[in-house]
């Protein structure tokens, strides 16, 4: 008897390891969007397929590393310019959100793309620091978008050059009342989940549920959430629709 007890344990142990599922966070998306919000429209995304993941936040490329060994299940969200040495991972087609850059100032004669001005990007933002190096821009990393905000608060920096939607997530914290946005010019960029190859069987599914969550709009709520955040701390963001000196604008 105690022999089919121990058995029966080993074999739940099992099954529980065996339904486990880890999700991979960016450090990037978890300060942008916080991890609540995260772990909630992926939670709600894999509810359909009776899973229910686990979320971890590692430094940008080590998660990704760790993802395409196989170590977790899935990237959360990420650009597919990121995403080219690491063949493991499968994008799921139908996107989650598409974002554009941006560039942030507190004085809009200020929100441009210039060479000749240092700019602050945010740690982990591969998008950013792509432009950065594709321009040969003067560009400091910071460690998150609080930070990001409150080094123009403290005139550290005039600019700032960060994705439109998930950077505004976290303006209520920055101490700030007002700020500038201009959006550069392009199509923008789409961000995906990208799964593990060992779970393609799963692909799908979650695109299907991905599918229905933009139909219904669950999220483009969650997206709207984020834009309208700063304004129910009373804080205020203007869009420019042209750049100060248009002349001296690169273009993604």
């Amino acid at each position: 008897m105690k022999l089919l007890i121990a058995m029966a344990a080993i074999l739940f142990a099992l099954q529980s390891v065996a339904k486990e599922y880890n999700i991979n966070v960016s450090e990037s998306m978890s300060f942008h969007l916080g991890k609540k919000q995260v772990e909630q429209i992926f939670t709600a995304i894999y509810e359909p397929l009776d899973i229910a993941p686990q979320f971890h936040y590692l430094p940008s490329q080590r998660g990704l590393r760790w993802v395409n060994l196989g170590q977790f299940d899935a990237e959360a969200g990420r650009v597919e310019s990121a995403m080219h040495q690491f063949d493991s991972l499968i994008p799921i087609p139908t996107p989650l959100a598409t974002v554009r850059l941006a560039v942030f100032c507190l004085d809009p004669q200020f929100c441009q793309v210039n060479y000749k001005e240092g700019m602050v990007i945010i740690k982990g933002s591969l998008l950013s620091v792509q432009f950065c190096e594709r321009f040969a821009l003067n560009c400091h990393a910071v460690q998150n978008t609080i930070s990001a905000f409150q080094a123009l608060a403290k005139s550290h920096s005039l600019q700032l050059l960060a994705t439109d939607h998930f950077s505004i997530g976290s303006l209520c914290d920055s101490g700030l009342q007002k700020i500038y946005m201009y959006t550069l010019p392009g199509q923008g960029v789409n961000v995906r989940h990208y799964i593990h190859k060992k779970h393609l069987p799963l692909l799908s599914k979650i695109d299907l549920s991905i599918k229905e969550k933009l139909a219904n709009g669950e999220l483009n709520a969650f997206i709207n959430r984020l834009s309208n955040e700063f304004a129910n701390c009373n804080g205020e963001i203007i869009e420019l629709v042209a750049p100060p000196s248009p002349k001296d604008q690169l273009y993604p």
